[in-house]
């Protein structure tokens, strides 16, 4: 149960990860077929910071990938409601940021960093994936004990 919810994850922190690590090779030593370090932030948080929290979230991500991968979960319906609100707003936000950058207000230098809003719209469907998959198995175990 929940193979392709797994696998979809997997995807989309794969491709978070490599995001991470993109920008630190460029921050370590500038790889020239890779975007320059600039592209890839896109805020004013400090690259340390930035980075830690990256380190972070991937973490917390290997932690849920894990649970996901052994079944591990119980399943509240709080629990995917509140990632079906909150990716649901979060992927909303990005998508609005990501479209308007690229036209609208394509002068903000905010609006205007696709990369990072981009993998913004990454980690929003990591969580509304998750979502789903929490969603699932409250349904299947609640037709199980019915």
């Amino acid at each position: 149960m929940g193979r392709s919810h797994f696998l979809l994850m997997l995807l989309l922190s794969g491709l978070f990860a490599l995001r991470v690590a993109a920008q630190l090779a460029q921050a370590i030593h500038e790889v020239h077929f890779l975007p320059p370090f600039e592209v890839w932030q896109g805020s004013s948080l400090p690259y340390p910071a930035l980075l830690g929290s990256q380190a972070g979230i991937l973490a917390v991500i290997g932690v849920v990938l894990w649970r996901v991968k052994t079944n591990a979960i119980s399943p509240r319906a709080w629990q995917y409601r509140a990632c079906f609100v909150l990716g649901g707003t979060y992927f909303t936000v990005m998508a609005f940021r990501f479209i308007t950058g690229l036209t609208l207000l394509s002068e903000n230098a905010w609006f205007a960093s696709s990369v990072p809003a981009l993998f913004h719209i990454i980690l929003a469907s990591l969580v509304l994936v998750f979502g789903h998959y929490l969603l699932t198995l409250n349904n299947h175990r609640a037709n199980e004990s019915a």
